[in-house]
């Protein structure tokens, strides 16, 4: 999964403008989190057509960042992330970002982003949905 990861200073409709954009191009959003910290905005966003969203977005004159996130099918208990963590950093790769997608019972599903994707996956591989 790619999400993508906008970063400006914050101003009433920055959501309006960004949204708008993508639904002119019939460009489905997924998922979206947004915030304010000091002054700046950051939108992160799954939508279909990454690549797509990614372009209209930057010829827009946005700040967009993409990254590349894969999921995991974990326990739904305390510790688990802790666990997760652990076998990354003990193969020395960086976690850059996490994120609970969902929870339901006993199992959850995470997206990672690593420094090094391909890696992560590897170490990883019987955690991938």
């Amino acid at each position: 999964m790619k999400t993508l990861t906008i970063i400006q200073p914050a101003h009433p409709g920055l959501l309006t403008e960004i949204t708008t954009i993508l639904a002119e191009r019939n460009l489905n959003i997924s998922d979206i989190d947004a915030s304010i910290a000091d002054g700046q905005a950051v939108i992160t966003l799954s939508v279909e057509s990454s690549g797509k969203a990614f372009q209209l977005l930057s010829d827009a004159g946005y700040r967009v960042i993409a990254a590349r996130y894969i999921l995991l099918r974990i326990n739904n208990r305390p510790g688990e992330l802790a666990r997760l963590s652990r076998r990354l950093s003990h193969q020395n790769i960086d976690i850059r970002s996490i994120h609970i997608i969902s929870k339901k019972g006993d199992n959850g599903i995470v997206a990672l982003e690593s420094a090094d994707h391909d890696r992560a996956r590897e170490i990883l591989s019987a955690l991938l949905v």
